[in-house]
């Protein structure tokens, strides 16, 4: 029986534009390749990078970041001598915020209704502390209302582990004291989604985003409400 309902943040509940922070900091000088090519500790050799949105994966110093292996100090002082001479640490910080755009109030009171209705509800995410930060401020309102939404936040910078990896699923089952098969994961990653599936957990992929003249848009109303309740129908019907 499904007891507990597993959200991704960015691209499920958070509606995310990474082209456009992708262009954002390509204003300020920065060579997106040349940031990628930032040496980091090596991955272990059975570890896959972090991904960060569907067909997108983090290398080198932005995978390290993801996993809370480098501070958001560090990080920025780190783009900001890529950037053209004169600008400023804060630009660069406002320009790498620029992916979170808002999660939806439909969403939140969807994922409020799932929790009243005895379910605990968690949320799994690859991020980084300066997204983060700006996300459980502008967009919650603060930690109470992180805590008003989810019996259980797992951030990939504070585990030190990424999706699509095992480890990262199985840290989060281990504390829960949960079997797979008593959860539903809804993530917008195929790659993530597929890793999650393997493990022997229910799985929604989340596409929020379709394509409009050539650009990626995204589609904020979409929920997947009905997705969610046709699984949780189903195990409800096969388990009685």
């Amino acid at each position: 029986m499904i007891k507990t309902i597993i959200f991704d943040l960015g691209g499920v509940l958070l509606d995310i534009d990474l082209p456009y922070c992708i262009h954002r900091v390509k204003e300020l000088g920065v060579d997106i390749d040349a940031l990628s090519a930032i040496p980091a500790p090596e991955l272990a050799i059975d570890t896959k990078p972090a991904v960060m949105g569907e067909g997108m994966v983090a290398s080198g110093m932005l995978h390290l970041y993801q996993v809370g292996g480098i501070s958001t100090a560090d990080f920025i002082k780190t783009i900001q001598r890529l950037c053209r001479p004169g600008i400023s640490y804060e630009q660069v910080l406002v320009a790498w915020n620029t992916c979170c755009i808002d999660i939806p109030q439909r969403r939140l009171d969807n994922v409020l209704a799932l929790r009243q209705r005895g379910y605990r509800i968690c949320m799994l995410s690859n991020t980084n502390d300066a997204h983060w930060q700006d996300i459980k401020s502008r967009c919650f309102g603060g930690q109470d209302m992180v805590d008003k939404y989810f019996d259980n936040v797992f951030l990939s910078q504070e585990m030190q582990l990424a999706k699509p990896n095992d480890d990262i699923f199985l840290k989060v089952i281990e504390f829960l004291s949960v079997q797979p098969e008593e959860c539903l994961f809804i993530d917008d990653s195929t790659v993530n989604v597929e890793a999650a599936s393997h493990l022997g957990f229910h799985t929604i992929h989340a596409d929020v985003s379709t394509t409009k003249n050539g650009k990626v848009i995204a589609l904020p109303n979409v929920d997947w409400m009905d997705e969610i309740e046709e699984i949780l129908t189903q195990n409800a019907t096969s388990q009685s």
